[in-house]
């Protein structure tokens, strides 16, 4: 699958953890991926977008919350290819609107945007749609998130990438939102490290919620692979949920303070950071881990940390 230039991230160790666990801990930076502010929506804009151009279309369509790090990734990617965007935003917490740094990005870009209710987005997106043909506009519409086949295969692709820069795997770490992500690793890992145990820290759905789109996904990545892959390599968690998305509690806010402390990584209390804790807590209750190769995927953090009330955080 073809995609828009971009270098890969660095894999870094951590070694005030791996001293303190007593196992080889390392990062996969994707915190730092080179364009539109970093981030998993980041990797995946670059297979979504790579067959967008003004020649093609003259606008692109999305909707999601202020919050979103793919409203934001997107928005940067459109100013980069010179392609306007229109955003249908919604919440049932206006608030957001204030404090998030990602839309206050969003903002910064110039994009159009069109607010409405949660549960009226799919009419709206319809109604900006047609106002848009009306007018003979070709429009590009990108599902809210990233969830396509092309954000799925990003991160299949993305472990390709990791086996360039680490020889073993026994266990991997990773947020689960969506479930975009966490699909294509687990199909990659099956490919380039078929031994490798993939930890899933969900960050607002239970395992019953999750499992249907997981499945969902993995068909989709498999029949255009055509090749089969499963999830026989997870192991997802949803015991750090602290109450569902953006929800968060002092251990979490204390691990995520012990992280960017000790280590100098920036992780946040929405996706990376409820991964980190889990990951610390599951590594601490079993000895199954002493002195194996463990590798941490930081899908970003510094938005969603900084749209944080910041007296929750000091």
């Amino acid at each position: 699958m073809k995609h828009l230039p971009f270098s890969p991230t660095p894999i870094t160790p951590l070694p005030y953890y791996s001293r303190s666990l007593g196992v080889n801990l390392f990062c996969k930076r994707d915190d730092l991926f080179i364009d539109a502010g970093g981030g998993s929506k980041a990797r995946m804009l670059q297979y979504i977008l790579q067959d967008v151009s003004t020649e093609k279309y003259d606008l692109l369509l999305t909707a999601g919350g202020p919050c979103s790090n793919f409203n934001r990734a997107c928005a940067l990617m459109c100013a980069k290819i010179g392609i306007p965007m229109h955003l249908i935003e919604y919440t049932d917490e206006p608030e957001e609107f204030e404090t998030s740094l990602n839309y206050y990005i969003c903002q910064l870009t110039g994009i159009q945007t069109t607010r409405c209710e949660k549960s009226m987005v799919p009419k709206t997106i319809s109604d900006v749609l047609d106002q848009y043909k009306d007018k003979g506009k070709r429009v590009k519409i990108i599902y809210g998130g990233g969830k396509s086949l092309e954000g799925i295969y990003a991160y299949y692709n993305a472990v390709e990438e990791v086996s360039n820069e680490l020889n073993s795997i026994d266990h991997l770490f990773i947020a689960c939102g969506t479930g975009t992500t966490l699909t294509g690793i687990c199909a990659g890992m099956q490919e380039y490290f078929p031994n490798a145990k993939v930890h899933a820290i969900s960050t607002a759905r239970t395992y019953e919620q999750e499992r249907p789109v997981l499945e969902e996904n993995m068909k989709i990545l498999t029949e255009y692979l055509k090749t089969r892959y499963t999830f026989n390599n997870l192991e997802f968690s949803d015991n750090y949920l602290c109450g569902g998305y953006a929800k968060y509690n002092d251990e979490l806010i204390n691990a995520v303070k012990e992280c960017i402390s000790k280590e100098g990584m920036i992780i946040d209390p929405t996706y990376s950071g409820k991964a980190f804790w889990g990951m610390i807590d599951i590594i601490r209750a079993s000895q199954s881990f002493k002195e194996k190769n463990i590798l941490f995927w930081n899908t970003g953090g510094i938005y969603n940390l900084l749209s944080t009330k910041l007296e929750k955080c000091i």
